[in-house]
């Protein structure tokens, strides 16, 4: 697989004019918030970073994004912005049902932990799988009515892997992109879906298919081949299906780097980083940020933390563990399950270590604010990310964009997309409790030439592949794709 977009290093195929047309965005959730107050309407975003990009393309270029409430109503379409508008907001009516099956059932408790080899926690029911067919078709539905001719669509997400054939079948000159925002795991793992071949389908509508990394294009064309008997062409991440050419490529989502370091560098952030290292009661603060979800390895990380403990007992007064879990659907018996599993561990290390005012580890379970992250982002000395499966985490590149010199270290899992990407962290097996517990003791041990080296690659690394370049160069390689090779012959 290439490692960016065919066009990406002389600009042939910019999208970024008017002349490309408009954009249409399909996602599961709205990146904004519909609250009601004296009979009026009040909007709030919900979301930044990736959410905010496409609220800027679609300010840029006009046309629809195409989503969920969030809610049980569904509220009535949207121009945007309200004080000058540019683009609409439309909400599909799904049903309490739908929510049920489709969101909850077919997506959180079969899919996600598909995608991120957790057989364990795969639910797979029919009735799932029925009402993810009709909320995918009611997608297709209404974008096929708000598609004119010039238009480009970008789904996103494995919650609409079908939209895309769906879409097809009513608009079969429409260019389709869809970007995977998830791992996607190997063929022989991948075959314990029940409906396989009808979900790779579903994917193979789109004229481009994004993933963070080209291991995860990889799996999804070695799937092509074995699952559905396709012809493929690996090299080039090409897949033959009804007479069209399929792109599969590797697309690292960034992060928008030049807004975490402008919070870094304001005088509110910087009096919060001081009373955060002031309240800590230890000298050197390592830090752990994520949503609670048993993708993430909290468990693990915090049993490393413990075994670090055990092996380095000179550290004891001197280093705390911050973890921050961020509530995550919390209506699925895994995530209350999981939560309780977290609360009985850190009360274990903490009423095991603790001694004289010193808690080993600071348990933040709740939202906060961008300001909010970036400061503990700056606090702290070591970021040690372990999940044992992540798509890319953009955690770990928030903390590089943050530090504002050229200090902190990154221990990140070897499991996450974004270690293909950022060389320069510890890598570590986040499975592997002493490794864990070493991989700490070098971060907290290393050099300070060795600190300012690594993270000044890592942050020019960062800002270099930021979000506006990942989405200009998505779209770009969608129009390469769709003007050139759409209706190619199939593959040989």
């Amino acid at each position: 697989m290439l490692e960016s977009a065919p066009n990406e290093t002389n600009g042939k195929f910019d999208l970024m004019h008017k002349e490309s047309g408009r954009l249409l965005v399909l996602s599961n959730r709205a990146p904004i918030r519909i609250i009601s107050e004296g009979g009026r309407r009040r909007i709030e975003p919900t979301v930044g970073g990736v959410g905010a990009t496409f609220l800027r393309l679609l300010e840029r270029h006009g046309g629809v994004w195409i989503a969920w409430s969030g809610s049980k109503a569904a509220p009535a379409p949207l121009r945007m912005p309200p004080d000058e508008p540019r683009f609409s907001m439309v909400f599909p009516p799904l049903t309490e049902r739908d929510i049920s099956y489709y969101y909850y059932g077919m997506c959180n408790r079969g899919l996600w932990p598909l995608m991120h080899l957790m057989p364990q926690n795969c639910h797979f029911r029919v009735q799932h799988w029925n009402h993810y067919k009709t909320v995918n078709d009611l997608f297709a539905e209404i974008t096929s009515a708000h598609a004119s001719g010039h238009d480009r669509v970008w789904i996103q997400d494995f919650h609409l892997a079908l939209a895309p054939a769906l879409l097809r079948k009513r608009r079969p000159s429409l260019p389709i992109g869809l970007f995977w925002h998830v791992p996607f795991p190997p063929e022989s793992f991948f075959r314990i879906f029940p409906w396989r071949r009808e979900l790779l389908e579903g994917m193979l509508g789109a004229d481009l298919i994004g993933f963070h990394t080209a291991s995860y294009a990889d799996h999804f064309v070695e799937c092509c081949a074995r699952i559905c008997g396709l012809d493929v062409d690996r090299a080039q991440g090409l897949v033959s299906w009804q007479g069209r050419t399929v792109r599969v490529h590797g697309f690292p989502l960034g992060i928008p780097a030049d807004y975490f370091a402008q919070i870094a560098q304001t005088d509110r952030v910087q009096a919060r980083v001081r009373r955060i290292k002031a309240s800590l009661g230890s000298s050197t603060m390592i830090l752990g940020v994520d949503r609670l979800d048993y993708t993430k390895g909290i468990l693990e990380r915090v049993e490393g933390f413990e075994r670090f403990l055990e092996l380095n007992p000179s550290y004891h007064k001197r280093v705390a563990l911050v973890q921050i879990a961020v509530p995550s659907r919390t209506k699925v018996d895994d995530y209350a399950r999981l939560k309780r599993q977290l609360d009985e561990l850190v009360g274990r290390v903490v009423g095991r270590f603790s001694s004289e005012g010193w808690v080993p580890i600071r348990y933040l379970y709740t939202q906060f604010g961008a300001e909010e992250l970036v400061s503990y982002y700056q606090a702290a000395d070591v970021a040690l990310l372990t999940p044992l499966r992540d798509g890319m985490n953009l955690v770990a590149k928030e903390y590089i964009a943050s530090r504002n010199a050229d200090h902190g270290v990154l221990v990140l899992s070897e499991f996450a997309g974004a270690a293909e990407e950022l060389e320069e962290a510890l890598l570590v097996n986040p499975y592997d409790m002493d490794a864990i517990a070493a991989s700490l003791k070098q971060a907290l041990t290393m050099p300070a030439q060795e600190r300012a080296a690594r993270m000044s690659a890592l942050r020019a690394r960062v800002h270099g592949n930021n979000l506006d370049h990942w989405s200009r160069n998505f779209l770009s390689a969608l129009e390469h794709q769709n003007s050139l090779i759409r209706y190619a012959p199939s593959i040989d």
